[in-house]
């Protein structure tokens, strides 16, 4: 095999990961969306729209949705 065969499947592979990834990346979007509005979870402040601030909820706790976890 030569170099640039590899290096293309190689290519082929990140593509087709980087396409799995995005297509699942919703997964758990619908649960936050009802436990935001069942919980009464508002913004605490919007942040040079980067969506890093996190929800305030009824309970006093600060909740951050998956994506925004570090």
């Amino acid at each position: 095999m030569k170099t640039s065969h590899i290096l293309i499947g190689c290519v082929a592979a990140a593509i087709l990961g980087d396409a799995f990834l995005l297509g699942n990346n919703r997964r758990g979007e619908d649960e936050w969306e009802t436990y935001r509005d069942t919980h009464g979870c508002k913004p605490l402040s919007a942040t040079d729209k980067s969506n890093r601030a996190g929800y305030i909820c009824d309970d006093g706790e600060v909740r951050y949705r998956w994506r925004q976890m570090r």
